[in-house]
């Protein structure tokens, strides 16, 4: 059960305030093209990023760079659930942020140090200021609202570059415990092999395990499947060839490992939701939009 207690959002920057109660696990495994902020007010979540397990709990911070591979869930099963907020800032929107700040270089920034991070009690005073404010804003409607909203969350920027400490960043959760050393290794393995022909019992040999323990701890530790996680790190690799090249669709499925074309739109589709021509067309549309022709 889960309740959305407030949400409101502005030209690319939107604010969630979610409680959800009893365990919850993270249905839909992806990456996308929004950074989040994310801050748990009450109980503690498991995040799976960068091939590792974090926990994080109540004051806690998480910075989630744009098409970060990553899902979150509950840490144990008898969990009682969570009360969180979430900003959410669109791609577009950080990059206009840096053409407007540039010396703060916040794409940089998020992409340098996404991970989990505990706040001080003035830091958490901080993060619900900015919640408060945004919140405000948008209920009263005031003249220049949308820019008070955009000038605070880019002040709220400005403190995080200057104020985390990234030595106390969070670590990984038991890298010297077996099943999560095993379990690291191949999703290191995996995301740099994507594209290569990878059989379990190829992948059992290379580690040492068998390939039941291999398949139930992999699912267990990251709550993805062996095969998910080959495929959404191949669509991740797809997306960029899409967005950054003029290869045809069939060159970039054969780049990125599938053997047909009706197996990568299925799959493509799968964690994209359109076609892999369909999502270079929007990319088309959206760079005519803000780059309209000369009159």
């Amino acid at each position: 059960m889960e309740k959305v207690t407030y949400y409101a959002s502005i030209d690319g920057i939107s604010l969630e305030h979610m409680v959800r109660y009893g365990k919850f696990d993270m249905r839909v495994k992806h990456f996308h093209n929004e950074y989040e902020i994310f801050y748990i007010l009450e109980g503690e979540r498991l995040f799976f990023f960068n091939n590792r397990n974090f926990i994080a709990s109540k004051g806690d911070l998480i910075l989630v760079d744009t098409n970060l591979i990553h899902m979150t869930k509950s840490v144990s099963e008898d969990d009682t659930g969570h009360n969180r907020i979430i900003l959410y800032v669109s791609s577009r929107r950080m990059q206009d942020l840096d053409r407007k700040y540039p010396t703060l270089q916040l794409v940089r920034f998020f992409h340098q140090h996404y991970g989990v991070y505990h706040l001080t009690p003035g830091q958490q005073e901080q993060f619900m200021d900015l919640y408060y404010l945004f919140k405000q804003e948008c209920r009263e409607k005031e003249h220049n609202y949308k820019q008070a909203v955009e000038l605070a969350v880019t002040s709220y920027f400005l403190r995080l570059t200057r104020e985390l400490d990234y030595q106390a960043q969070e670590g990984p959760l038991g890298p010297d415990i077996g099943k999560y050393r095993h379990v690291y290794e191949i999703a290191d393995y995996l995301s740099e092999h994507c594209e290569e022909t990878l059989s379990l019992d190829d992948l059992a040999a290379r580690f040492f395990l068998s390939k039941y323990y291999a398949c139930r701890v992999f699912k267990e530790v990251t709550g993805y499947t062996i095969s998910e996680y080959i495929n959404i790190h191949r669509i991740q690799k797809a997306k960029r060839y899409l967005e950054e090249t003029d290869l045809s669709v069939a060159r970039i499925a054969d780049l990125v490992g599938y053997g047909t074309m009706t197996h990568f739109e299925k799959t493509f589709k799968t964690y994209m939701t359109v076609s892999p021509l369909k999502y270079r067309k929007t990319l088309n549309i959206v760079t005519h939009t803000n780059h309209p022709a000369n009159p």
